[in-house]
This record gives C-alpha cells, structure tokens and sequence, in this order.
C-alpha cells in the first residue's frame, strides 16, 4: 500500500473515531431539569436521588427553594411571564384550579398511558382531587396531609393528674373527643412556672395546647371545628359563602378561647414554631400535621420520645353521635410547567419520587412528607424512627382515623384568594380586633367579590362538581 493510501486510510479511521465519540458525547450530555418547591426539609429527595436521575433518565437536576408562603406567588410570576425557568413545579393543591385552569400546566395522561404511577394505590382525597382538574391529571402526589391530635400519653396516663382532672371536671381524663373536652383537657393543663406538672414542678410555663397562628393556614386549624359543626364552603345552587354560617362563628369562638391556655406568641406560629413548642415538651397537645409524629420518635428532634399519642382531631355530639372532621390542608404534588421544553423527561422524574422511592420519602423523619398511597399504610417496618413495629402501627392508624373523616381543601379556581381573605380575618378575631361574627361576615363580602371576579355560574359549576366527586369519594355528605 502506497503513502497516500496509507494516509487516506488514517484519515478515514481518525474521522470515525470523531464521529463516534460525537456521537458517544452527544448521548452522555445530560438533560437539565429544574424543580421548584418549598425550601427545606421536603426538598430532601431530590437531592438524595439526583445522580440517580442521572444515570436513569439523563437529567441534570437544579433544586430551587422558595420560602413555604411564598410559593404561590413566585411560580404565577414565572408562569404568566413564560420564563421557562421550571421545568418541575411542586405546589400546593389548592393552586390546581389557577394553575390548570389558566394553562400553565402540561397534561400528565399521555405520559400516564407511557409510564404508570399507580393511581389506584392513592387515597381518593389526594388521587381525584388534589391531581386532577375538569377530568385530566396534571400532578401526580408527594405529600399527603391531614391534620393529627397529638398528645402527651405520660401526662393523661399520670395517676395523680388523672384523679385531679375528674375531681374538678367530672369524667376521665382522656384524649377529648369533643371540643367541649378539647377545652377543657387545655385549660386543666395550663400552669405557671413552679407549679407541678405529673410531680414535677416546672421551671418554665407549659401550656395546654398550641395552634398554627400565621395567616397562612391558620383558617384549617378554624376548619376542623367549622366542619364538625356541619360547616361547609358555599351553598351549592347559589354559591353563596357559608363561611359566616353559625358553624362558622362557633368554630372561631371556640378557636377563640384556646387562646387563653397557648403561648402568648402563638399568632406567630407556623409549622417549625408549633412542631418545636410540643416536641420541647412545653404543650400537653397539639393538633399537627402527620409528620410530627414521627419527628417525635427522633431524639434528635424531641425531647418527648416514647410519650406521644395521636389520634383522631376532636368533633362535635349530634343527636348521640360523635361527628369529627379532620382538614386535609396543604400536601404536595408535582407538575410540569407547560413551558417545559422537555416535559417527558419531567414526568420520569416525578413518576420516579411519587412511585419508586415514595416509601422511603413518607417513612423517614428527616422530611415533613407524609403517606398518600394505601401502600404506605402497609409497611410499618419501613418507619425505622419508632423503636417497634407496634408503635409505627399506632402512628400510622392515628394518621388514617383522620383520613376517614377527611375534610377536603378547596381546589376550584381562587382558591388562594378565598383562604387568604379567610386567613387574614381569623387573625384579626384572634388578635381582637374584630369579633368573630364581624370577622367571618367581612370573609363573606370578599368572597362574593372573588367569586364575581372569577365568573359566579362559572364558579358555581366546578364547586358543584368538585362537591359531587366528594360524596362520591365519602369526603362530603
């Protein structure tokens, strides 16, 4: 073979090899992705399964954090802008109707079809309404959420407290059943620091219970009693709001008093304050979401391990029968943004944290998310946190005697705008600076303005169906 055979030769084979590592190059380049969501604790997974993501799907993940009651407002900024800087968004249910509704979501069923995430293994409460919008999936869940009553288990099962508390009110000391009891168990363990408590005298005040005080979910810790007492949203023929019903204005009296044996700074009190005033061992109970039970068997979250119960949130007696209703506020689903320019790849990352690792995200401490699939409730020796098998059962049926009774939250079009105005009025009756009545009355005027902003008949149609997939779910009667 000649010289310039030769050097033809190795330009032929040199130019292959740059063909193919091109190519090779080409499909090791890695797909970037980005999720927005709430910063903090529930961000976890993402970060514990990024490389995962990598070698399974080709993504490149960037996390973004946004404060909790932020987030609402920072992806309707992105949205409406189109600035395709999300390509995965995690958000709160409530947000489905706005974020559905005005297109700023992609539509899961194609991919659905591709790639099962086990539908039917979700609580309906979280599968048909917190993912869905006019009939089509555009989230698939993260967090199930529903409120708990927790409560110190040493205190009520203290002999020398039990024969006090039924000399002064006339039945056991129990976990309360009803409101009536919830007041009375908060008031009866209110004390002053250098009184005694179970023996002991305390060097600091400990107070009967504690509540969510900001304006931001404040109105659910309201709606436990407000849907116990037969409240409900709006009158379905009319959409009138029933927020200031009788039921409403009880519920808020009754919220009211409560005041009197929590923190004086509860007002200020979300999630982290209330979690720590009860895990501190400073509350005898606390209503909360199911995540703190099982930061509670973490001693290097509580200082209460081994003392907690929880079980269902109180109700109300009606004609001799115990009516209970526990709120279902915020959880988290995953979407992807309509501007995503690669929104299969999205899907198989969402698919991956809601099916394949959901176990391992809802059983851990280390997150605030909480089970959502009827699997979950199954597997009691994957929350490693309880020190036996027995006591992650008793966890995880005080979390499901809640979601029996499940109250579920608003997930119509303006949602956000009507539990902002409900929010912010609680707080003000709180505070004092408005009465009840007056409070919820005024929630009643802005809500006609929201609904009339929006479309009344419009408005009127998709609660009546979301009321109709309710009963049909058992979460209505």
């Amino acid at each position: 073979m000649n010289k310039k055979a030769i050097a033809f030769l190795v330009t032929l084979i040199l130019g292959f090899c740059l063909v193919g590592g091109a190519i090779a190059g080409a499909e090791e380049k890695l797909i970037p992705l980005t999720v927005v969501g709430d910063a903090g604790h529930n961000q976890k997974p993402w970060e514990w399964y990024k490389e995962d993501f990598k070698k399974l799907y080709g993504v490149d993940l960037k996390i973004v954090g946004v404060p909790f009651a932020e987030v609402y407002e920072k992806l309707k900024i992105e949205f409406v802008t189109h600035t395709g800087a999300y390509d995965i968004v995690t958000f709160y249910p409530k947000y489905i109707g706005d974020f559905a509704g005005n297109g700023y979501l992609y539509p899961l069923d194609e991919f659905i079809a591709k790639l099962d995430p086990n539908l039917a293994d979700v609580t309906p409460g979280y599968r048909d309404f917190y993912c869905k919008y006019k009939g089509k999936i555009y989230a698939l869940p993260y967090d199930g959420d529903v409120l708990n009553l927790y409560y110190r288990k040493d205190l009520f099962e203290n002999p020398e407290e039990k024969a006090a508390f039924k000399a002064k009110y006339g039945y056991e000391l129990r976990p309360p059943l009803t409101w009536d009891e919830y007041l009375d168990v908060a008031e009866f363990f209110t004390r002053k620091k250098g009184q005694k408590l179970a023996g002991k005298v305390l060097d600091r005040d400990f107070y009967g219970t504690a509540f969510y005080g900001q304006r931001d979910w404040c109105w659910a810790w309201w709606g436990n009693r407000f849907a116990a007492y037969g409240g409900v949203y709006f009158d379905e023929e009319t959409m009138k709001p029933m927020i200031n019903s009788p039921a409403g204005v009880k519920a808020l009296e009754d919220m009211l008093k409560t005041m009197k044996y929590s923190p004086p700074d509860v007002l200020a009190y979300g999630y982290e304050e209330l979690k720590d005033v009860f895990l501190n061992g400073e509350t005898a109970m606390v209503i909360q979401w199911p995540c703190v039970g099982k930061k509670g068997a973490d001693p290097a979250q509580s200082k209460i391990v081994g003392k907690i119960g929880v079980t269902t949130v109180p109700g109300v007696l009606k004609d001799g029968k115990l009516y209970r209703r526990a709120m279902m506020p915020c959880g988290r689903v995953l979407g992807i943004a309509k501007d995503s320019e690669n929104p299969w790849k999205a899907y198989q990352v969402i698919w991956h944290v809601s099916v394949k690792t959901s176990i391992d995200d809802v059983s851990t401490a280390k997150t605030g998310l909480d089970p959502y699939r009827y699997s979950h409730f199954q597997h009691p020796k994957e929350y490693e946190m309880f020190p036996t098998i027995k006591d992650a059962e008793i966890y995880l049926k005080g979390v499901q005697s809640n979601l029996v009774v499940g109250y579920p939250e608003m997930v119509i079009p303006g949602a956000e705008q009507y539990e902002d105005v409900l929010g912010r009025k609680i707080t003000e009756a709180l505070s004092g600076a408005k009465s009840p009545k007056q409070a919820l009355d005024e929630v009643a005027k802005e809500w006609d303005k929201i609904t009339d902003r929006f479309g009344r008949e419009k408005q009127k149609k998709l609660y009546q169906e979301l009321v109709a997939g309710w009963r049909a779910a058992g979460l209505w009667e």
